[in-house]
């Protein structure tokens, strides 16, 4: 279990030494909080047997050995072995094994769900104890921390009462909150122990509760990453639309009602202040005959319509149903949230996800002659029939680019906005920004025959970005490794602007990607290569920062940046990859980054798959399906089967015809890979409210 500490989440904030530029993200955002609670615990499971078990991936669990203390054992000894008791497995949630180090006195001060969990490098050989000189004193003083002599030898027959104190220090690399909502940190971290000797027949014993769970590096990736990700969570705000984020919780197999609770409260808290709803439960989730029972407490003065509430933890339970982990005889179907002086609270009935066809991608279709438009295509990815002619004839456009002439591997951006709620008979708007030889950033649509310029460049080969706004429907634009927020010149500002200039955290970049729910975006960062303005190679990897909305205009929050897979300096993890460059990036779902980069140790680009807060799922999907000429990809997640699967497109030249310029798909776990002819980057459909 995990929970906030305001002395730990302080000294989380902390700022990097001088001269490192990255930020860590939501410092001095993500508030973790002390309020204790009943839930499943957050972060890697526990166990409470010391015998092994074998490992079980149909159920997507992992057991780790949690050695018993014994009465042999040196105060080190033990510190160490508790520590490794802390990782555990899903089997026991209470930590009974942990809790045998403890003594009488430890066990009362010891509250596992109230305890942050973080992850930690540390070395067992740095372990200091310093003997006690007083029976009765309940702490005695432990070393120096920048004490260099050597520990001092405890007796082997110690007077009964005696009290020493173990120094466990480390470098802390990651938190997880009591939520389990993670975020990376970097800082020195001490843990002080007072171990007290209770006889030969127990030996010695932890007298005071740890201040944090430590789990190594190692056992979060292998008790998190590995065999249990990260579960979706989708979080209520205030524009009705739920934001997708992601918890990392024990799973106890056993007991999916302990998930869901668990889950419940991570939607009723969110990650942020501001997502918190103030409501709260009032007894643990119950799942049975497949309906999850949520019970709140009376809602606080001024909470009126807790729709938004019902319509997230909705989403949030059948996301988490579908899940290998919970998979269930008896699937949920129904969720009732009710609580006092509730008159109309009834069970709402969980949808499972429509087995739809692959999604459909957008790219631009060259044409023959000089006077000749291009085409904007669309296909759904069903079969390898080709799509863009051969000989250079005509095929028809899903917009009107009559009179348009545009650059060559310019990037274009698709916007698909519903014009009718009936699910019968959906209708919708398609427009598309694309770039002109001429530098202009037009937009056009499939309704009419409106061509109106947006924005204008100096240089077309300079711009190396359009993405739409999933919130306003604006434009960001990057040219010339400068961002631009752009609106629709007839819909200005109270200012009389329509298109601002954004400030961005590392000064330059080459890419911005905004999140589907718009409150984040990966930024590439990079200066063009003087011989070619319009080269697209960054020499600094991609970043996360958060978009501030609360003005009229949305900028970049300075201090939520940080980057993605800066390797095992960030994660602790020495196999953890390192990218030295990233060209392109992309969305996949609300809460998974496709990062197109090359690794530190190699020179061949490869795919990478990251979730929003940085943390990397170890099962990173054909990473060497980076085509390698690519410039632009694009990712979705789609469902295939009934099952949810990855989709990456690029824009890579054949292999044996590096002046060809086609489009390359590929579907994770699936035989889906082919090609189609193509001039510019594809496109995955995005879908603006």
């Amino acid at each position: 279990m995990a929970t906030g500490n305001p002395d730990g989440r302080a000294a989380a904030g902390a700022r990097r030494a001088a001269g490192n530029r990255v930020a860590r993200w939501a410092a001095g955002l993500l508030a973790l909080i002390t309020v204790a609670g009943t839930a499943a615990c957050a972060g890697p499971p526990s166990k409470g047997d010391v015998h092994g078990v074998t490992l079980n991936q149909s159920r997507n669990n992992v057991f780790i050995l949690a050695l018993e203390p014994s009465a042999g054992m040196a105060p080190t000894t033990l510190v160490s072995s508790f520590l490794q008791a802390l990782t555990g497995d899903q089997k026991d949630p209470t930590f009974s094994v942990a809790q045998e180090y403890l003594t009488a006195h430890g066990r009362s001060q010891w509250d596992p769900a109230a305890t942050t969990t973080q992850v930690v490098n540390y070395s067992t050989s740095a372990l200091t104890a310093d003997q006690g000189s007083d029976q009765s004193s309940e702490h005695s003083a432990h070393p120096d921390a920048a004490a260099s002599s050597a520990p001092q030898a405890v007796p082997a027959t110690p007077p009964v009462g005696t009290v020493t104190s173990v120094t466990v220090k480390g470098n802390e690399v990651a938190q997880i909150d009591r939520y389990g909502f993670f975020q990376y940190v970097s800082q020195p971290v001490t843990q002080v122990f007072s171990v007290k000797y209770l006889g030969a027949d127990t030996g010695w014993r932890i007298d005071n509760a740890p201040s944090y769970r430590w789990v190594t590096p190692d056992a979060f990736k292998r008790a998190y990453q590995t065999y249990q990700s990260a579960l979706p969570v989708y979080l209520p705000t205030h524009s009705g639309t739920s934001q997708l984020d992601q918890v990392y919780l024990t799973q106890d197999t056993a007991k999916p009602d302990t998930t869901y609770d668990a889950l419940a409260r991570a939607v009723l808290h969110g990650r942020y202040p501001s997502q918190n709803t103030r409501l709260e439960l009032a007894g643990p989730v119950i799942v049975a005959n497949g309906v999850a029972q949520v019970a709140l407490k009376s809602p606080p003065a001024g909470i009126t319509d807790i729709g938004t509430v019902q319509h997230a933890l909705l989403q949030t339970f059948l996301a988490a149903s579908e899940t290998q982990q919970l998979l269930s005889p008896t699937p949920l179907g129904f969720v009732s949230v009710t609580y006092p002086g509730c008159s109309a609270c009834r069970g709402e009935p969980v949808n499972p996800a429509n087995s739809a066809s692959s999604p459909t991608v957008y790219w631009v279709c060259p044409q023959q002659g000089q006077s000749a438009s291009d085409a904007i295509v669309a296909k759904p990815l069903t079969g390898t029939a080709s799509v863009c002619p051969q000989n250079g004839g005509k095929v028809p456009s899903v917009v009107g680019l009559a009179n348009l002439q545009l650059e060559k591997n310019a990037p274009i951006a698709v916007m698909q906005t519903p014009d009718s709620a009936d699910v019968k008979t959906p209708s919708g708007t398609t427009a598309v920004a694309a770039v002109e030889r001429d530098g202009s950033v037009v937009v056009v649509n499939d309704k009419n025959a409106d061509q109106r310029v947006w924005y204008t460049a100096k240089d077309a080969g300079k711009v190396t970005d359009l993405e739409w706004d999933p919130l306003d429907g604006s434009l960001w634009v990057v040219d010339d490794s400068n961002l631009y927020h752009v609106q629709d010149p007839g819909e200005k500002d109270s200012e009389g602007q329509y298109q601002q200039a954004i400030l961005v955290p590392g000064g330059t970049l080459t890419r911005f990607k905004p999140s589907p729910d718009g409150l984040r975006a990966v930024v590439v960062n990079g200066q063009a290569k003087a011989s070619n303005p319009a080269a697209v190679g960054s020499p600094l990897p991609a970043s996360m920062v958060a978009i501030d909305r609360s003005g009229t205009t949305p900028i970049l929050a300075m201090d939520t940046f940080f980057q993605l897979m800066e390797g095992p300096q960030q994660t602790g993890d020495s196999q953890s990859a390192a990218l030295q460059n990233v060209t392109d990036a992309a969305w996949a779902d609300g809460r998974t980054v496709v990062l197109l980069g090359t690794p530190t140790d190699s020179s061949t680009p490869k795919l990478y798959k990251v979730y929003l807060d940085g943390s990397q799922d170890s099962t990173i999907i054909d990473p060497d399906d980076a085509q390698p000429g690519a410039r632009h990809i694009a990712a979705v997640t789609g469902i295939a089967n009934g099952h949810a699967a990855l989709w990456t497109f690029s824009d890579a030249p054949a292999l044996n015809d590096p002046s060809s310029t086609v489009t390359y798909f590929k579907r994770s776990g699936g035989p889906d890979s082919y090609t189609e002819i193509g001039s510019s980057p594809v496109v995955a459909t995005e879908t603006a409210d």
